[in-house]
């Protein structure tokens, strides 16, 4: 969900329905969380509202990348007393990894399940933008 804050800059929001967790990797942010937030010129996380959160101004780059989510495709079904085999198909899942790298090197990550990476990238770039922080992709080599 993207809004407007209260200084103009674009608000992000991932939380319910999109289910969208912290797995660490800032030390300001901790080991872990739920969704992810960018308001009032901070990132971070926090279940109803921004709890945990580092400045803007500290991040150089996003990454925004599709994971490969699996999937399974025919298998055999053996089960004590069943005779016979079935299929337990099912489609790949769709995850993006987001991870945001700051000035003293921290990476800190977020897995988001159900969207892809085209979905999330438009969903943070009026943010990103609006605080002119690149998506790490669009950097020039050296800066990565």
């Amino acid at each position: 969900m993207v809004q407007e804050g209260g200084d103009g800059a674009p608000t992000v929001r991932f939380a319910f329905p999109v289910h969208c967790e912290y797995h660490g990797g800032n030390a300001r942010l901790g080991p872990h969380g739920r969704h992810l937030w960018i308001a009032d010129g901070r990132i971070g996380h926090g279940e109803l509202r921004l709890t945990r959160s580092i400045p803007l101004a500290d991040v150089i780059s996003v990454e925004v990348a599709p994971r490969d989510g699996g999937g399974v495709g025919e298998q055999a079904l053996w089960a004590p007393g069943i005779a016979g085999s079935g299929r337990l198909p099912h489609a790949p899942a769709v995850v993006t990894d987001v991870t945001v790298r700051t000035r003293d090197g921290q990476e800190a990550a977020w897995v988001v399940e159900g969207h892809d990476a085209q979905w999330v990238r438009e969903r943070l770039t009026p943010a990103l933008a609006h605080a002119r922080i690149p998506f790490y992709g669009d950097l020039t080599p050296p800066y990565r």
